[in-house]
């Protein structure tokens, strides 16, 4: 899950419009600024807006399962069926969805999704059968920095007694039987409420101090795509949890899961993830084979079809929805009508002595950036590199459809620059003794599922399952978490597996 924390509490409003301001990039910037990683719009954005509506050809192929997405939760669902006949179709070049990673020199660094919280069970088990084992981030986990010569950590000074409110009145939640949980199947009627409130709404009639407001505004753009005032208590409370627990990571985020995923399919047998596949139609049925229509991205004039007995769609919902063909038209409309969030993520690579920080730096009231983790941070003391690091800035948009217009546009320079100024202002030590040698960035148009009140309702409410198609998506726990989306894939395995 890719978690951020913090803003200042006197700039609660500047923080719920948080942008990526325009800027004049210099004519020769003193960095490097690599190409665009990330979300490939074409031809998705031809398949999304219905300009592929052709009849499907005669399926060339015949396998037991296709997963559609090999995101986390279509890779989760191949890994755990990896002794069948299975086949995951994913339209970019590399498979992990927003949970990738990137490396310069021989540091590993995320490109979206960071870390996880939940080490219980399903997830133990999972990520031991995988092969994984993660470790704590040590302390100092993070910091909240204000800009300003010599300014502590405010949750450390005048905020301090706030905080302590907030965190006791999560961890009381947290003991409950009735804590907002996942699998939201499992949830309670009194944390089902919750999911009517916004978080908002809830905090305040528990008291918690308004100081802390700006704060929480950050930490759910942040996480779960939009303020405090627009989130489901229920997705709030649940992410506002890890407050009082412990983080792990892997070095480049959860990149590491799934390339342990994807390593497990491939290990029962080569071919079994194809890339660059562009899934434009989904044919469910009852007794029989699932029909997809797909071609590969570069030869979009070449369409194929291919039958399953079943189908796995593990594309977001927003997406599914206009993909599926013959189904309950009311299901797919709400599917469609879901919001997503879009981020930008710039990994700022640097050459020369790193500055000592912590895993998470977070940047109170800045415009163009939320945090900034440190890549090397994860490793033991011993084995960070000397003369060289990695920040990784998180960037999301309070208007998503802005956001994507921006993003589509491609103007790097221009998203570039005030990062940079702004890195300098709040985090000048990472500059002390290093120089700043390469920006990447990668960008995320439906980055993940805004959490908004009544999510939780409307996902125990839709059906993940059309004849032989199953839905197994993160967006299904209503939460953009990798906890939901292996709940999802787990989901999905045991329906199969029952037959």
């Amino acid at each position: 899950m890719v978690t951020r924390r913090a803003t200042i509490a006197g700039l609660g409003a500047l923080a719920t419009q948080l942008v990526l301001p325009s800027a004049e990039a210099a004519q020769a910037p003193p960095y490097q600024l690599g190409e665009w990683t990330g979300d490939g719009f074409a031809p998705m954005h031809a398949i999304r807006d219905g300009l592929w509506r052709a009849p499907l050809s005669a399926p060339e192929r015949r396998v037991d399962v296709v997963v559609i997405g090999g995101g986390l939760a279509g890779l989760a669902v191949a890994a755990l069926l990896r002794d069948r006949d299975v086949l995951v179709l994913e339209r970019e070049a590399d498979p992990g969805g927003v949970a990738k990673s990137g490396r310069w020199r021989n540091v590993d660094y995320a490109l979206g999704s960071a870390y996880i919280v939940d080490l219980s069970d399903p997830f133990r088990a999972f990520y031991e059968t995988l092969g994984l084992a993660p470790r704590p981030v040590s302390e100092p986990v993070d910091r909240a920095l204000s800009g300003a010569a010599g300014a502590g950590d405010p949750r450390e000074g005048e905020w301090r007694g706030a905080y302590e409110r907030l965190k006791a009145l999560l961890r009381r939640l947290g003991e409950s039987l009735d804590f907002p949980k996942i699998p939201i199947a499992k949830a309670s009627a009194p944390a089902l409420a919750l999911d009517q409130l916004s978080l908002h709404e809830f905090l305040r009639r528990e008291h918690i101090d308004a100081e802390l407001f700006g704060l929480l505004d950050a930490y759910c753009l942040s996480a779960l795509g939009a303020p405090a005032a627009e989130i489901s208590a229920y997705a709030g409370v649940n992410f506002l949890s890890e407050i009082n627990a412990p983080i792990y990571a892997f070095p480049g985020g959860n990149g590491a899961i799934a390339r342990a995923m994807a390593a497990r399919l491939s290990r029962a047998g080569e071919g079994r993830i194809v890339t660059g596949a562009a899934v434009y139609a989904i044919e469910p049925a009852v007794n029989g084979y699932a029909r997809v229509g797909w071609f590969d991205a570069r030869h979009p004039e070449e369409p194929r079809c291919l039958e399953a007995r079943w189908a796995v769609v593990a594309a977001p919902y927003f997406f599914a929805g206009r993909i599926l063909r013959g189904v309950d038209p009311a299901a797919t409309a709400q599917m469609t009508r879901l919001r997503q969030g879009s981020y930008l993520v710039a990994n700022c690579c640097f050459e020369g002595t790193p500055a000592d920080l912590p895993y998470d730096s977070w940047a109170l009231g800045a415009q163009s950036f939320s945090d900034a983790i440190s890549a090397t941070a994860v490793l033991p003391a011993a084995e960070r590199p000397k003369d060289h690091s990695v920040l990784t800035v998180y960037a999301p948009f309070p208007d998503p459809g802005a956001g994507r217009a921006r993003l589509l546009a491609g103007d790097r320079a221009g998203f570039a620059a005030p990062i940079v100024e702004e890195l300098r202002r709040f985090m000048p030590e990472a500059f002390g003794g290093a120089r700043l040698a390469e920006v990447r960035l990668t960008r995320w148009g439906h980055h993940h599922l805004i959490a908004a009140p009544g999510i939780v309702a409307t996902m125990r409410a839709l059906p993940k399952r059309f004849g032989n198609v199953l839905l197994a998506h993160s967006d299904g726990q209503g939460m953009p978490a990798v906890e939901s989306a292996i709940v999802e894939a787990l989901s999905a395995v045991e329906t199969i597996k029952r037959g």
